[in-house]
């Protein structure tokens, strides 16, 4: 006779990804010299639009945007963090979590200091067809028109999900 054992770890890494992912934001946002008030004050609709939508798996990257509000419109972006979300990450896992704050610290520290007038905002990427969470709105990314993506590494893993992340920096005249 045999016994078999199947534990669904799903669950628990979407928990520890959600809460990697926000918490990971909000060291960028601190290290980065912006103000992390604001995102303090949207935190519960931060974690349950991540959670909703990493269970669905409808989530692909979560996105920083740091813009200057004395910019036109559309000219205003200045750095941009994006988490990229891969649900196959590592496919036979067996439930091992880990976060590696040192990635995100000598990420900020490539991407460069922001002026302090800036402000931000995060945005989820989703596929569609995504369940409406209370709290978050459709909107679009500003664009990244004379940026280039700098590929950092996966920052985050729960069994099978993983988060990349990357950094945008200026090269464009």
């Amino acid at each position: 006779m045999s016994t078999a054992v199947h534990v669904n770890t799903h669950a628990h890494a979407v928990t520890h990804v959600s809460t990697g992912l926000i918490r990971s934001l909000r060291q960028i946002i601190k290290e980065s010299g912006l103000d992390p008030a604001k995102m303090t004050n949207q935190w519960p609709t931060l974690e349950n639009g991540v959670e909703v939508w990493l269970t669905s798996r409808h989530l692909r990257s979560l996105v920083l945007e740091i813009h200057d509000p004395s910019r036109r419109q559309g000219d205003d972006l200045v750095g941009r963090f994006d988490f990229t979300i891969n649900y196959g990450y590592y496919p036979d896992a067996d439930g091992e979590l880990w976060l590696d704050p040192d990635t995100v610290y000598y990420t900020v520290r490539k991407a460069g200091a922001f002026p302090s007038l800036c402000d931000y905002r995060i945005v989820a990427d989703n596929e569609p067809g995504r369940p409406d969470v209370p709290g978050w709105s459709t909107t679009s990314l500003r664009s990244t028109a004379g940026f280039t993506r700098h590929e950092v590494g996966t920052a985050i893993g729960g069994g099978s999900l993983g988060a990349g992340l990357s950094y945008y920096t200026w090269t464009g005249s």
